[in-house]
């Protein structure tokens, strides 16, 4: 077992954690962010934790370059941001986890807004989301069979990802659509 492993898989957790945040602050559909550039939302809980906000992925600035990364498992290839160190890539039965670094939250936004669709994805959702200290990026698709998150954390806290460190980490997460 590859030692980086466990730590990808709590990675993924976590991103997963940042997800349910997202779900609960009504996160807004590709569609909807692209249209509605001043639109934010957010949620709260009965708990102490600080509201979600959820704000569209930005259409503007330079393009972002890509490579088609050799996918474990199933799908074949994926695209991800020329600039991305691949930290983790990895499959079992009919999933796969992709863990990369160097690339911000809203970067990664702005790249799987447009390089899903040219792959042969649907993107279902995708914003940019903030719970007190914490930024990111969540990004929901479906294609080829597969259905999938990217999660993407400006800081990590808590941990390390070996060869990655702790800031501007995002995982992919896909699984066979049902």
């Amino acid at each position: 077992m590859n030692k980086h492993r466990p730590i990808a898989l709590v990675l993924a957790s976590c991103a997963a954690g940042l997800s349910v945040a997202a779900c609960s602050a009504g996160t807004p559909s590709a569609s909807s962010s692209t249209s509605s550039p001043a639109a934010t939302g957010s949620a709260t809980s009965s708990s102490s934790k600080p509201p979600v906000i959820s704000s569209p992925v930005p259409t503007t600035g330079p393009p972002i370059a890509g490579i088609m990364l050799t996918v474990k498992g199933k799908i074949g290839s994926f695209p991800v941001p020329k600039a991305a160190k691949v930290g983790e890539n990895m499959s079992g039965g009919s999933s796969v986890l992709v863990v990369f670094g160097l690339v911000a939250p809203a970067d990664v936004a702005r790249f799987y807004a447009t390089a899903l669709p040219q792959a042969g994805y649907s993107v279902t959702s995708n914003s940019l989301v903030s719970q007190g200290g914490q930024n990111g990026a969540i990004v929901a698709f479906t294609g080829h069979g597969f259905k999938g998150n990217i999660e993407s954390v400006a800081q990590f806290p808590g941990a390390s990802i070996a060869g990655l460190g702790a800031t501007n980490v995002t995982t992919i997460v896909m699984s066979a659509a049902a």
